[in-house]
């Protein structure tokens, strides 16, 4: 592989894996908290979520900064 298909290659693996969502539950794992206090967060709106039926999407990225 030629050295400008890699180097785009890992541009677009590192977009897909900054920009990845979350679940409420994929959300407290990588915060280390309860699932209820990331779901208060959300309430509180200190995390950015968006509602998925019953359940909540939330982007990675936000933790980055």
């Amino acid at each position: 592989m030629s050295s400008e298909k890699q180097y785009i290659r890992n541009i677009v693996e590192e977009v897909l894996f900054y920009n990845k969502q979350l679940s409420v539950n994929e959300c407290a794992k990588l915060l280390n908290k309860d699932k209820r206090t990331i779901i208060k967060a959300i309430d509180n709106k200190q995390i950015k979520a968006t509602r998925v039926g019953k359940s909540y999407s939330i982007n990675q990225l936000q933790f980055l900064k």
